[in-house]
């Protein structure tokens, strides 16, 4: 019996971590399988906050005057998600989350220009109320 309650457990814990949700409530694929990655991924050090605009969420890297889009519409695909639905939980008007962001970009580097990218993997995170 005791096999089979950790069986359980250990199959629902594994499914439920596979399993992501966009904002509709759908599953969806986390954003590192997306067909629109033009680079290999990087690690920011950031605050990911909500901003008035397009794209809403955004990532400063933290010491620069860098920031990073998480991509809403050019490179939405139906069945991805750009954000993942535990992350977006975080988020608020009122608050950001700083941490270790693992980010995917949809768009090169350039000077002067926001980088969209799509991210679903952070580490060491805080979500931080504003004053």
């Amino acid at each position: 019996m005791r096999i089979a309650i950790v069986f359980f457990l250990t199959f629902a814990s594994v499914s439920s971590s596979k399993a992501r949700q966009d904002t509709s409530g759908t599953a969806c694929k986390p954003c590192r399988d997306h067909t629109g990655i033009v680079g290999r991924p990087f690690v920011v050090h950031g605050a990911l906050s909500l901003y008035n605009g397009a794209p809403s969420v955004r990532l400063w890297r933290i010491g620069t005057n860098r920031i990073l889009g998480v991509s809403e519409g050019r490179s939405y695909v139906e069945g991805y998600c750009n954000l993942s639905k535990w992350l977006q939980d975080k988020l608020g008007w009122n608050t950001e989350v700083i941490g270790d962001f693992e980010v995917y970009p949809f768009t090169k580097d350039k000077p002067g220009v926001m980088q969209l990218i799509c991210l679903d993997t952070a580490y060491n995170l805080k979500v931080i109320p504003w004053k």
